[in-house]
């Protein structure tokens, strides 16, 4: 139990932190230094599926206007938007097993061309999406799916550079390279045995020195991984888009 993830907006010069509590049904905002209490979105321990509450959320992803999505998440199937102030906007996804339905909502990431990439954790796949309306259009933001990467184990978090995206998956724990237009250009399986071994890499990020920082729920703890003088700068996982 506690926070599922920690996020923060490229945008926010007070680089607020935004805890993402699963178990609690309920995201916190909190000021960087973590002692102010700032925003709160959702209902301690109290599940549902309206406009003021979450089941289980996963993650959330930051607009270049303030607007941020939500992955609402595990016993949702469900992706809200919301304004800068946290007020509602919309929300779109559907529980299922065809391509473009949702089984769960685990972790987003936004890429170039207004795309957004949600991963679906128990169908064990990548959902792409297009954001189609103006930007000064009251739909703003609306996202119409466009196709699904399938072949994963069981995905867990994604990340998506100008050019690439890197997911972390399990049935073994490794990084999966993507290319844009959905082939699989990588794989790279993390060691399950010694010092540095890997149970899941849950979560990752890149730092401004291409080191990447994974964490591991089940072994309780973070590694960092920093790259090989001779490996191949295609294959490095790069810093994440950031749209403007």
């Amino acid at each position: 139990p506690g926070p599922h993830r920690i996020r923060m907006s490229p945008y926010d010069e007070e680089k607020r932190l935004w805890l993402i509590d699963e178990t609690g049904h309920i995201i916190y905002v909190f000021s960087n230094d973590g002692e102010n209490l700032l925003m709160t979105l959702g209902e301690k321990n109290v599940a549902g599926e309206d406009e003021t509450h979450y089941a289980q959320p996963q993650d959330v992803a930051f607009l270049p206007d303030g607007k941020f999505l939500i992955a609402d998440g595990l016993r949702n199937t469900r992706i809200v938007v919301r304004n800068a102030d946290g007020s509602y906007r919309s929300e779109f996804g559907e529980r299922g097993k065809e391509a473009h339905q949702f089984s769960s909502v685990h972790s987003l990431a936004l890429g170039p061309n207004e795309r957004l990439y949600a991963l679906d954790r128990d169908n064990r796949d990548i959902k792409v999406f297009q954001q189609i309306a103006a930007h000064d259009s009251d739909r703003y933001p609306d996202y119409e799916y466009v196709t699904t990467w399938g072949g994963l184990g069981m995905p867990l978090d994604i990340t998506v550079s100008e050019d690439s995206a890197w997911v972390t998956d399990l049935n073994p724990p490794k990084i999966v390279q993507f290319n844009l237009d959905g082939t699989r250009h990588y794989s790279w399986n993390l060691p399950t045995e010694g010092p540095d071994f890997w149970i899941e890499m849950h979560s990752l990020s890149v730092d401004v020195n291409g080191n990447l920082y994974g964490t591991d729920n089940q072994a309780g703890r973070p590694q960092m991984l920093s790259p090989k003088a001779d490996a191949d700068p295609a294959l490095i996982v790069k810093r994440p888009y950031i749209p403007r």
